[in-house]
């Protein structure tokens, strides 16, 4: 029988405050990486001291308020929410502190590193750094890792086309190259193309392909799977709903009248395809 252990402690990290003046003595070896993940609310807790290795008090006389986290990609950039404020848990656990980095504020990012600063302000009102180890590095190292949680493939937008013209000399527009399959537990199955129109007149199709990789002539001759045609001036949101089956890529084409039929197209003249959003 196997045997898994599973622990539940603090994310803790030790921050020193050089409130004296004088070089920090708390000889923290080195910063430790702090992991968070998405998919979960992360709490850290910010274990704060002086430079005699004791705790803060952060509720009664407090030496420090205003503790904030900032977090920054590596380039510098903040997280859209950042800087996070860092709560003292009261008397119980002098020199404590939390903070939350939401799940939501980790949507939009893969596997990565990032910085982190501890910032506050002190009986002056000055604002200080506070140091993660004893060499006064005030910017320490946060992992985000994505795999811990079950995650929803998000939807994706496809607002860049490209045009071709065929033997009638009409202009084809395309989306790229739309992948339906990866390597995942549970295989695509279904994809649903949302195709934003704007006072649109013309036809719209799905094409797919069974080539393990796209080239020229990937398309080439593809069954159209759904077609729409609009001879009506409207602003609307058409949905095709496709089963992938054995198909490896799709993309979405549309086209304007003949131009035989109505002559040299001006701009805006049968509106507009705004983007497609794909939803897996």
């Amino acid at each position: 029988m196997q045997k898994v252990q599973s622990y539940l402690y603090p994310n803790r990290v030790i921050l020193i405050a050089d409130l004296a003046g004088f070089n920090v003595e708390n000889t923290v070896v080195y910063a430790k990486t702090v992991k968070i993940y998405k998919g979960v609310d992360n709490v850290i807790q910010f274990d704060i001291q002086n430079a005699d290795q004791k705790r803060l008090d952060l509720v009664t006389t407090p030496l420090i308020s205003n503790i904030a986290l900032n977090v920054m990609d590596a380039s510098g950039n903040k997280l859209p929410n950042s800087p996070y404020t860092v709560t003292p848990i009261g008397t119980t656990l002098p020199g404590i502190a939390t903070v939350k980095i939401p799940s939501a504020d980790l949507v939009n990012f893969n596997d990565q590193y990032l910085k982190y600063s501890v910032t506050a302000t002190d009986t002056n009102s000055n604002n200080i750094p506070l140091y993660n180890d004893s060499r006064f590095s005030a910017v320490g190292t946060m992992e985000i890792v994505e795999s811990a949680v079950p995650v929803v493939r998000p939807s994706v937008t496809y607002d860049q086309f490209v045009g071709e013209i065929n033997f009638m000399g009409n202009v084809i527009n395309h989306s790229s190259a739309i992948p339906c399959k990866f390597y995942e537990a549970t295989p695509t199955t279904t994809m649903t193309f949302t195709i934003h129109l704007t006072n649109f007149i013309g036809q719209v199709y799905l094409e797919g392909t069974e080539d393990m990789t796209i080239a020229l002539s990937s398309f080439t001759n593809s069954p159209q799977l759904q077609t729409f045609s609009s001879t009506v001036a409207t602003t609307t949101t058409l949905t095709f709903t496709g089963t992938v089956g054995t198909y490896n890529y799709f993309r979405v084409s549309w086209l304007y009248p003949d131009t035989w039929q109505f002559g040299a197209q001006t701009t805006n003249q049968f509106g507009s395809v705004d983007k497609i959003v794909v939803s897996y």
